[in-house]
């Protein structure tokens, strides 16, 4: 009984080492020897190949856990983790305000911000830069007040004086009025300008580097009075024009065709010219008598073959003028800054170096 005992003992004990082994996936030792059955000793066991691999999480799909899941190894994009678990890669904003700065992102650093170069590789310039609007390019002065020489400035060398034959023209060539021997005392400068008015004098923009045979043919920057070489200024008046020509404008039929020679004389309006002694006049009158003032700058009117036939009881010698927002003239001169079209004189502006240019008299 004893020895019976002992034996029912000893299968418990190893019914309960077998079942521990069958929760952990071990095979006690001799379990197969001890001639248990499939239903634990074979079937209950992993595969021998498995058994031992250790345990791997199923992937995570979204960010909501861990948002660092988000960064994509780019200091120029800003990375987030959306509501939905999905990531978010903004382009990094690098503009720090600042219009001398050239703003870019290296993937490494981050913004930067470089020095942004101004220079337009030309000497003619004094080049510079505003930290609200940028780059500026202001045009050097040339002038070296000769009227025997012509202005000028080399993008390498800078400025330069050649001789002219005092022509009266700031290019050294005169375009109408030619004969300088006929006319030592009026020239016709042909040319653009792009700062506007002829009513009143001003001072030269562009160093008198205007001039069809200049380096500035169709006058960015520059003035009318560009137009004319040092010494020399443009025409005031139809009298002015009379007391410097022998025979008026009759020195402009060399011109080449369509071309317009302007003066400052002023009007008030319909083809008259303002040279008479009446000040009440405005742009409106239209009458002869008027007094040239700053109410009477209507029209533009000079000497050529291009434009209207102005009222000769009040132009003299005058032969052309502009008639209404210059539509006699055409372009590339143009008025069309004047709403109303009475102050022509005013708002005129000629970008282009076809069409004439101006009548300059010697000071």
């Amino acid at each position: 009984m004893l020895a019976h005992a002992s034996r029912l003992a000893f299968g418990a004990l190893l019914l309960s080492v077998l079942g521990c082994g069958a929760r952990t996936g071990l095979t006690p030792p001799g379990a197969r020897d001890a001639g248990l059955d499939g239903a634990i000793g074979d079937a209950a066991l992993p595969d021998a190949d498995t058994r031992d691999a250790p345990f791997v999480d199923a992937p995570f799909i979204d960010c909501l856990d861990d948002p660092t899941r988000c960064d994509d190894g780019s200091a120029c994009t800003v990375d987030d983790c959306l509501p939905d678990g999905s990531c978010a890669h903004v382009a990094r904003a690098c503009d720090d305000g600042d219009a001398c700065t050239d703003d870019a992102c290296d993937p490494s650093l981050g913004c930067t911000a470089l020095s942004t170069d101004c220079d337009d590789h030309t000497v003619c310039t004094t080049d510079s830069c505003d930290h609200a609007r940028g780059c500026a390019h202001a045009v050097i002065s040339c002038d070296d007040a000769d009227p025997c020489t012509a202005n000028r400035c080399d993008p390498i060398s800078g400025c330069t004086f050649p001789p002219t034959d005092c022509a009266g023209c700031a290019d050294g060539s005169r375009d109408a009025f030619r004969d300088a021997l006929r006319y030592p005392l009026i020239a016709a400068c042909a040319g653009g300008f792009s700062v506007a008015g002829l009513s009143h004098a001003v001072s030269p923009t562009c160093s008198r580097g205007a001039g069809d045979d200049g380096p500035n043919p169709s006058g960015l920057g520059c003035s009318a009075t560009d137009l004319c070489a040092p010494g020399w200024h443009i025409c005031v008046s139809a009298a002015e024009v009379q007391m410097h020509s022998p025979d008026g404008c009759a020195g402009a039929n060399d011109a080449d065709r369509s071309s317009f020679f302007a003066t400052r004389q002023t009007g008030p309006g319909c083809g008259h010219c303002a040279n008479g002694t009446d000040p009440s006049c405005d742009g409106s009158s239209c009458r002869p008598g008027c007094a040239q003032t700053d109410r009477t700058t209507n029209d533009i009117f000079g000497c050529g073959d291009l434009g209207a036939i102005p009222q000769a009881s009040s132009c003299g010698v005058l032969d052309r003028f502009s008639n209404d927002l210059c539509g006699a003239l055409g372009a590339p001169w143009r008025c069309d800054a004047d709403p109303a079209g009475l102050r022509e004189s005013d708002f005129v502006v000629k970008p282009g170096a076809t069409g004439g240019g101006v009548l300059c008299c010697v000071d």
